[in-house]
């Protein structure tokens, strides 16, 4: 079944007109003809039955989908600007695990440095990865922030992942405790320097460990937003 999040309040009977390119994707691409999509409007999803109607390519809506396919806490993931093809696939696996909000950031030792405007793009890949796995909201894409900036964003509980952290007893599956919304900062390709490890600490985060192997930096957000939101659960 596909989805699409769509601009405008629906109700059961309503027909809603897909726009350009809704249209050329649903009838061209994935040629749909006559069969059920899901459209999501305001985090409220429907179903409707997708057809050409004279031209234009329309959604009938004959039913409310009551399925909230979200985490039952936030979890913000806040990633240090690394290459353009990892950024982009954090940002896609990172919506498909159900992250709330993405932050990127500046830190000391990032290769990148944030010389485009990307914004656009990385909203793109949120929406088309929220409506692959059946979301009931595309996660927020900040513009990046400085390091020091982080603070700003604080939840109910905050963790920064440190390689140099290996104890069993600072490892995420241990220090993440089920019904808090989440803060996880994941540093650039060269890690965090220690001034920075610091800083956090002091401002109330915990170091975490990802296990005793040294992940890449887009293969530690992955696998964070994993555990978090496996011990988080479904929203009910």
């Amino acid at each position: 079944m596909q989805q699409y999040f769509i601009d405008e309040e629906l109700y059961i009977g309503k027909k809603y007109i897909f726009n350009a390119e809704q249209k050329h994707h649903a009838y061209n691409v994935v040629r749909l003809d006559n069969e059920i999509v899901r459209l999501v409007y305001n985090s409220k999803a429907y179903l409707a039955k997708a057809y050409m109607d004279n031209g234009i390519f329309v959604g009938e809506v004959f039913e409310v989908d009551n399925n909230i396919n979200e985490l039952a806490n936030d979890i913000v993931l806040a990633m240090a600007l690394i290459r353009k093809e990892k950024f982009e696939l954090v940002i896609q696996k990172a919506t498909e695990l159900g992250v709330t909000k993405i932050i990127p950031f500046i830190s000391e030792r990032c290769i990148v440095q944030n010389k485009k405007d990307k914004s656009d793009r990385y909203k793109t890949i949120a929406l088309e990865a929220a409506q692959q796995c059946k979301r009931n909201i595309i996660p927020d894409i900040m513009e990046p922030i400085p390091f020091k900036k982080l603070i700003d964003y604080k939840k109910d509980k905050n963790f920064i992942a440190y390689e140099k952290i290996h104890d069993e007893a600072n490892n995420l599956l241990n220090k993440y405790q089920k019904g808090n919304d989440c803060l996880i900062v994941i540093g650039p390709e060269g890690g965090f320097s220690e001034k920075e490890v610091e800083y956090l600490i002091e401002n109330k985060f915990d170091e975490i460990s990802l296990g005793n192997r040294i992940l890449r930096a887009e293969t530690a957000a992955i696998y964070a937003c994993s555990i978090i939101g496996e011990i988080m659960g479904a929203k009910k």
